[in-house]
């Protein structure tokens, strides 16, 4: 600060000692460059390092943040997945609805359907959805059912 104070003071004094009308273009140009070097200069040397997060908590950030953003992707593939099995299941007239979904994102992008539950004619659906999603999916009856029972 000291610097930039120093540097304006000089600045005028050396205006009062100039033609005012012959340079004033030129002074202004310079004036200007030298105080953008005098404020500029204390700054750049500033250290910052106290106001960057240390690594750890960056990295513990990072993986909060990207189990989160897996979450929110698992949930959205799950919603999707459950809407296009309830459409096929209408186009093909099956008296069976999806309900939920239970999938798993692997970390080369591939999605793993580890459960199905479904409500309606259980016995036709499954037939559809072992076809559709395989036979090692599980699929287990939800809804009204289960809710009177539980």
């Amino acid at each position: 600060m000291l610097c930039a104070c120093c540097t304006a003071f000089g600045l005028t004094l050396t205006g009062l000692l100039l033609p005012a009308k012959r340079f004033e273009r030129q002074i202004r140009l310079l004036t200007a460059v030298l105080m953008m070097t005098a404020i500029l200069t204390p700054l750049a040397k500033l250290d910052l390092s106290g106001f960057l997060p240390d690594d750890a908590a960056a990295e513990m950030q990072s993986a909060d943040l990207q189990a989160a953003a897996l979450q929110l992707q698992e949930q959205a593939a799950a919603e999707s997945i459950c809407h296009a099995l309830n459409r096929a299941l209408t186009d093909r007239q099956v008296n069976c609805s999806v309900l939920d979904v239970s999938l798993h994102i692997q970390p080369d992008g591939c999605i793993s359907i580890n459960e199905v539950t479904a409500e309606g004619n259980l016995l036709t659906g499954t037939v559809f959805l072992r076809e559709w999603l395989g036979a090692d999916v599980i699929i287990t009856e939800g809804g009204a059912q289960n809710a009177a029972d539980g």
